[in-house]
């Protein structure tokens, strides 16, 4: 009967090939079912060491997964009417059905997916299941499989077999994860063992027509990266059989605290944009970007066929809103500062401490106070970061400008916190990383401080006992930090955290010896930020990051600091610390300006560590024009994280930089971390010597699904770029770059990255990154030709890529680093203070 019943139905079924080793990535899905989902409250062990790493944690089970755990055995559920399967998924290229997203309270997502599974002949067939939640599987309605890790972002894989009948069936799958913040939801289903198997997809749509939509939607792509002006424009790749009409709409989430991808959520468009799609190459303008804030975002771009919906997201950069902050000195960048952050719009209680220092009306600032309350009241992740400036607010404005009874909810909501581990909970606040063990220090520090005598409900300690525990905390901290150094180097997400809670103790502090620690850190911050700077923008390798830190360096919130401390591009709605600094009394130190524009200097080279036991070991090559910046010997053949290993960026664009990576996911904008852009899957061997750094792979060291390495190049707005064999050159005004592969580069003429993408698919590979100047080469002819006479080899089985030196052989080992004429050179200095030389001069130590 269930042979019949699947024959009759395959003519309303779109078909794919599926052979063996492919993964089934296209289903017909239902709607997310999203629940919070927060277990018992109760303390948890507080584990911090103070020894920070970049990475994975083990947190051991929160509330939520505990309660997670336990509802599996009762767990049964039912398939749905098939009505409520009404959407489409498609991988593309992306191997797993992934549905990764950040939630700011634990969530439970549900979601139900469902195929056609085709074969010419009775046979057992062996799929391959992985996952790191829940994912039940059912064939012709039959569970055949419960594959249940629930491991927090660490995938499990199964196996299983399933008996074919001729004709084939139907295999429906149910998804199900637990959101602690970031959360990888996903799964594949990969075919091991079966011959001659067709994967489809059933519904009330006509097949053709479903393949052809499908087709059009994994065409897609902007005409640009990056929009400074201007229209954003798509292509399609393909020319359908008949027109297929296309909506781009403005995202599905009007709540900026509902998620935290690496996309914004919320696209302002006043009306969703139609367009039909007939051939291939044809523009579609969509809209002017003049009045969108700057930023990365997602445009998400649907197509109706009969009663099925698919969709398709592209990411993409707009940074037309932005001004440049100048002026001869500090004040007068920061007099700026302020007038731009009061006059844009803007939801930071950061924003709002400001404005409340401005006198500003209050209607502009109660709107404010009350969206920070929300997730603050919730417990919602990183609210110790809005928690510092509404501390802040209370301690010098309480009682004036506002309402009396939102500044009695402020003060209710300072004392309701949860400060710490050892108090009850049942929310995913992150209290491990180094930036958020901080902020919660310093949040309960002043916050005690500021209400000695008050009981604290959520821990029945008093102010002053909160205080006390703080002030012991904070120690702690800055003596890990002062020995080890940060452990999240140069990040252009993180620093500016760390200077929430920096700016907020020197403000605030009643005690002058932390409040000296904090701003001797400060000083340390300001001086890497320089020296990783270009015009205002930072740069360079970094601890952590993300794409969007990558795709719109000057739409980030150390951006924002460095623009106010050098001068620089100012793009509103990245204020946070921005807003603190422009506040303050703080002055970086003197040095700050030459580390940063070089002040008639050629060259700056630089080397220090950061992070625990010198993990991140530092080099700084850079000219006015061009910076290469990499950190060297860092986990070398482990699993990245958010790690930025090595970049070039050029002082002529705030957006020409050029980077080589192991994609840590084939999701293009996805919120892996690693992503196909950020970081990498398998960390590299690292070395820089000079203007020249080098990048060993082994993507054999772990079983990952990725097998090639990539470069990108910002062509469009560099003044040129091409590739030619090995070898890939860049030029943007009078900075240089070349970069060899140890294979032949494959260039990418599909999909967004068209034209700014290549890559060596060699599990085993060398890259060399080599910077120059026309202050320091001369021509562009003559770097080329310099370059080229490094002559770098490779040599695959030992894992050791050589080039020639000013007097030597140079070669990166994977397992012996950097070496000369085959011995190995120890990297020094093994200090966290910078060690620096202009125009070729010696390094010494900074004075900070």
């Amino acid at each position: 009967m269930a042979e019949q019943k699947f024959a009759q139905n395959c003519a309303s079924v779109a078909w794919w090939p599926l052979a063996q080793g492919d993964a089934l990535n296209r289903w017909m899905i239902t709607p997310a079912d999203a629940q919070i989902f927060a277990g018992q409250p109760r303390p948890h062990p507080d584990q911090v060491d103070y020894r920070f790493i970049n990475g994975w944690v083990d947190t051991g089970d929160l509330p939520c997964r505990e309660a997670f755990r336990a509802m599996l055995p009762d767990l049964a559920p039912v398939i749905p009417q098939a009505g409520t399967f009404s959407q489409v998924y498609f991988g593309g290229d992306n191997p797993r059905v992934d549905f990764s997203t950040f939630c700011f309270q634990p969530t439970r997502i549900a979601r139900f997916a469902k195929a056609q599974i085709a074969s010419p002949v009775a046979q057992t067939v062996t799929f391959e299941v992985e996952t790191c939640g829940i994912v039940h599987v059912w064939v012709e309605g039959v569970l055949v499989k419960c594959h249940a890790p629930m491991d927090r972002n660490i995938a499990h894989k199964a196996r299983f077999d399933v008996d074919l009948h001729e004709g084939g069936c139907e295999i429906v799958i149910r998804l199900e994860d637990l959101h602690e913040r970031d959360t990888s939801c996903f799964f594949r289903l990969g075919l091991v063992a079966g011959h001659d198997l067709q994967a489809g997809l059933q519904a009330q749509a006509d097949p053709e027509a479903l393949r052809e939509a499908a087709r059009v939607l994994e065409s897609l792509r902007t005409t640009r990266l990056f929009h400074q002006d201007g229209q954003v424009e798509v292509v399609s790749d393909y020319t359908p059989q008949s027109p297929v009409a296309i909506t781009l709409h403005d995202g599905s989430s009007a709540d900026g605290n509902s998620t935290m991808n690496v996309l914004a959520d919320r696209l302002p468009l006043a009306a969703p944009v139609e367009f039909t799609v007939t051939t291939a190459q044809e523009v579609h303008p969509l809209f002017d970007v003049g009045d969108i804030p700057p930023g990365c975002y997602g445009l998400t771009f649907l197509a109706q066929v009969g009663d099925v919906r698919l969709t398709a997201q592209l990411g993409t950069t707009i940074l037309a809103d932005h001004h440049r902050i100048d002026g001869p000195d500090l004040d007068v960048r920061k007099a700026a500062a302020r007038a731009h952050i009061a006059a844009e719009p803007g939801s930071s209680i950061s924003r709002g401490l400001l404005l409340l220092k401005q006198n500003a009306p209050a209607s502009d600032i109660e709107p404010i106070i009350t969206h920070t309350l929300k997730g603050i009241d919730g417990r919602y992740d990183c609210a110790d970061f809005w928690l510092l400036p509404l501390i802040w607010a209370w301690r010098d404005h309480a009682g004036t400008g506002l309402d009396a009874a939102l500044w009695a909810r402020v003060r209710s909501s300072i004392l309701g916190f949860r400060y710490w581990l050892d108090e009850p909970g049942n929310d995913v606040m992150w209290f491990w990383s180094e930036n958020h063990v901080l902020c919660f220090h310093v949040a309960q520090y002043l916050a005690g401080d500021t209400f000695p005598e008050e009981i604290f409900p959520n821990s029945g300690k008093t102010g002053a006992q909160h205080r006390a525990q703080a002030h012991a905390r904070l120690s702690r901290w800055f003596e890990s930090v002062e020995d080890h150094g940060l452990a999240e180097w140069n990040s252009s997400c993180y620093y500016p955290i760390d200077l929430l809670g920096l700016f907020t103790l020197h403000a605030c502090s009643p005690d002058v010896a932390l409040a000296t620690r904090a701003r001797q850190l400060i000083d340390k911050i300001f001086v890497m930020t320089a020296m990783h700077s270009m015009d205002g923008m930072p740069v360079g390798s970094q601890g952590r990051v993300y794409e969007k830190e990558l795709f719109a360096g000057p739409a980030t919130e150390l951006g924002a600091v460095a623009a106010v401390a050098f001068g620089g591009m100012w793009c509103p709605g990245h204020e946070r610390a921005a807003a603190l600094f422009a506040i303050s009394d703080y002055v970086p130190p003197a040095i700050c300006e030459r580390l940063h524009r070089l002040d008639g200097a050629r060259t700056l080279e630089a080397r220090y560590t950061q992070g625990l036991n010198e993990n991140a070991k530092l080099v700084l090559w850079k000219t006015p024009s061009t910076q290469l910046s990499s950190v060297t010997g860092h986990r070398t053949g482990d699993r990245g994280h958010q790690q930025h290993v090595s970049e070039i960026q050029f002082g002529a664009h705030p957006l020409a930089r050029t980077w080589v990576s192991h994609p840590g996911e084939l999701k293009v904008w996805g919120g892996g971390r690693p992503s196909y852009w950020m970081a990498n899957g398998i960390v590299p061997r690292v070395c820089q010597v000079g203007h020249v750094a080098a990048l060993v792979y082994d993507l054999d060291r772990h079983d990952h699904p990725v097998k090639f390495t990539h470069v990108f190049a910002a062509a469009e707005v560099l003044d040129e770029c091409y590739a030619d064999g090995h070898w890939l050159y860049q030029r943007s005004g009078d900075g240089y770059c070349a970069i060899w592969s140890s294979s032949v580069l494959r260039a990418l003429t599909t999909g967004l990255y068209a034209g700014q993408e290549w890559r060596n698919m060699d599990p085993q590979a060398g890259w060399l990154l080599v910077a120059g100047s026309a202050a320091t080469d001369g021509d562009f002819a003559t770097f080329r030709a310099r370059a080229t006479a490094l002559a770098p080899q490779f040599d695959a089985a030992r894992l050791r890529l050589d080039w020639a030196g000013a007097h030597t052989r140079l070669s990166a080992d994977f397992t012996n680093g950097l070496m000369s004429d085959g011995q190995p050179v120890a990297f020094s200095p093994l200090s966290v203070i910078p060690h620096v030389g202009f125009d070729g001069a010696p390094l010494t130590a900074l004075e900070i």
